[in-house]
Formats: structure tokens, C-alpha cells, sequence
């Protein structure tokens, strides 16, 4: 079978909710044994992220890296009060520099918002203050050779930006090309009317895809209409990096798992959801592929 045209990665929450050497040697080790062309590596705190050991690493195993980083309730730029905004900012900046030092091309995640159950819709002074933020970022990223991505969440993750349209729209607001929209299919199968039609409405923006099942569990186990998928991506010619997620409480552990409301295993072994992501993924891929 070809290879299909995108770079494949695997989330690093796949095995280990910690990033000290031993861990990440553990995630790269099997995703280069699984076949993976990049590791997603989601940074908690830049500041705290090891990214020479990272880059260490992924040298070591001939494996590429993508950074992500969500915002978090005290650096919130889209909050309402400028000073929460302004340490939104400083976050994504760090965050920046730090994918920059692991050799990450690129930034992803929800970097506009924390992971939270927000009780009340953002303010107009939020978005307006949002484009001037992202337009000083996407600055600072292209002098560091950095793209960053906005991941949009569903309504129960973040307030913020819950469909992909809205993430474009940001992105064309700020009119750089240092911005892109990050996509993401378990968000997207609660919050978009299609998801192959989604895509293809923010085809002119969109940099990175999380391909994720209805339930977080293994690929094809649940609802996702994986040919209307892979159909629209091949129609819009979509060749960027698509990067496997899937979580268990059992990995994660309590906290991570609160967070993203998930209170049952769908799976126990890693190695095999992994292994049969990849191969689900490739098969995909190639068969909507052929003659691209």
C-alpha cells in the first residue's frame, strides 16, 4: 500500500499524562516502533516543558514533533479583563519559543482559552481584543519561524471558539499567514452540522487535524463518518499533519480525566489502539487519495 501525502502523529496523552525524559523516551520509542512520523507534545506549563530533552529525542528516533498548548483560567485571552488577557498573551508567547526550541514547526491547541465549563458567553470587548492579541502572536511566531493553530472546542470545553468556521474567522480577521485553523473531529462531531462539509469551508486555513472518535476510544468504534471525512480532505487537497487522540482514565489519571469528562476506559492497551489507529489511518488516506 502507498504512503498516504500526510505526516501521521500520535498524541503523546496516548501514553503518559507526564513529559520527563523517561516518559517521552517511552512515547517516542513506540511511536517510532509503531510506524508514527511526529509526536504531539501538549505542553502544561512552557516554562516547565524539557525541550532539549525533546529535541534530543526526537532526533534520536527520527521522529518529528508538534507543540500544543491550551490556556489556562489566570492567562485566558479571551477573558474579559485585559490583565488575564495580557497573561493569555505572555503564555502563548513562552509557548512559542518553546516549540521553536523542540523543533516544533508549529504551535497547536486551544492556546485562546483554558479547558472549562464556562458559565456565561464571552464578552464582544473578548473578541474584538482577541484579533489584536492573535495579530501581535502571529508576529512574534513568524520571526520565530512558528505557525500556530486554533483548535476549536466543543461549547462544554470552552465558550470560546466551538466550531471550526469561528476558529476561520479568527484567523481571517488577523489576515497572516502565521495563523491557521486546527481541527479537531471530536469537537467537531458535537458542534458541526457535517464534518466533511466543515472542512471544506475552512479549506483556504486549515494547518492540522486531530482525528479522534465519537467517544474517544478506538477509530472506527463509534458514529464518526470516517468517508465523509477523508472525502472532503482529498477534495480540498489537504496534505498537512493528522495526529491521532484518543484518552483513558487509566493513562491520564484523575484529574486530566475530570477535566475532560471522561469516567470509563475504552480501551486498556495502548500499543494496540495506537497500532490500529495508524493502519485505520493509512487505509483511509490512501483510498481517498488515489489519483491526487
Amino acid at each position: 500500500m502507498n504512503r498516504p501525502l500526510n505526516q501521521l502523529g500520535l498524541h503523546s496523552l496516548v501514553y503518559t499524562a507526564e513529559w520527563d525524559e523517561a516518559a517521552a523516551r517511552d512515547v517516542f520509542t513506540r511511536a517510532a516502533g509503531l510506524g508514527y512520523d511526529l509526536v504531539e507534545v501538549l505542553m502544561f506549563d512552557p516554562a516547565e516543558t524539557d525541550t532539549a530533552m525533546t529535541a534530543r529525542l526526537a532526533k534520536e528516533y527520527g521522529v518529528g514533533v508538534i507543540a500544543a498548548v491550551c490556556g489556562t483560567l489566570t492567562a485566558d485571552i479571551s477573558s474579559a479583563d485585559p490583565q488575564v488577557a495580557r497573561r493569555g498573551e505572555e503564555f502563548v508567547e513562552r509557548a512559542i519559543a518553546a516549540a521553536a526550541e523542540m523543533g516544533s514547526p508549529a504551535l497547536g491547541g486551544p492556546s485562546f482559552s483554558a479547558v472549562h465549563r464556562y458559565t456565561t458567553a464571552p464578552s464582544p470587548v473578548a473578541r474584538e481584543r482577541a484579533v489584536e492579541i492573535y495579530g501581535r502572536i502571529a508576529e512574534r511566531a513568524s520571526a520565530a519561524g512558528i505557525r500556530v493553530g486554533l483548535e476549536a472546542l466543543n461549547r462544554y470545553e470552552s465558550n470560546f471558539i466551538n466550531t471550526v468556521g469561528q476558529a476561520a474567522e479568527l484567523v481571517r480577521a488577523v489576515g497572516s499567514d502565521a495563523l491557521f485553523v486546527h481541527g479537531d473531529l471530536f469537537h467537531m462531531n458535537i458542534e458541526e452540522a457535517g464534518l466533511g462539509a466543515a472542512f471544506e469551508s475552512v479549506a483556504d486555513v486549515l494547518g492540522y487535524i486531530h482525528v479522534a472518535e465519537s467517544h474517544r476510544g478506538p477509530l472506527g468504534d463509534g458514529t464518526i463518518d470516517w468517508d465523509d471525512v477523508f472525502a472532503a480532505l482529498a477534495r480540498i487537497g489537504y496534505t498537512g499533519p493528522i495526529t491521532f487522540e484518543s484518552f483513558s482514565p487509566s493513562v491520564l489519571g484523575p484529574e486530566w480525566a475530570s477535566l475532560v469528562a471522561l469516567w470509563r476506559d475504552p480501551w486498556t492497551d495502548p500499543d494496540k489502539v495506537a497500532g490500529d489507529a495508524l493502519a485505520f489511518l493509512r487505509n483511509k488516506l490512501t483510498t481517498h487519495q488515489k489519483g491526487l
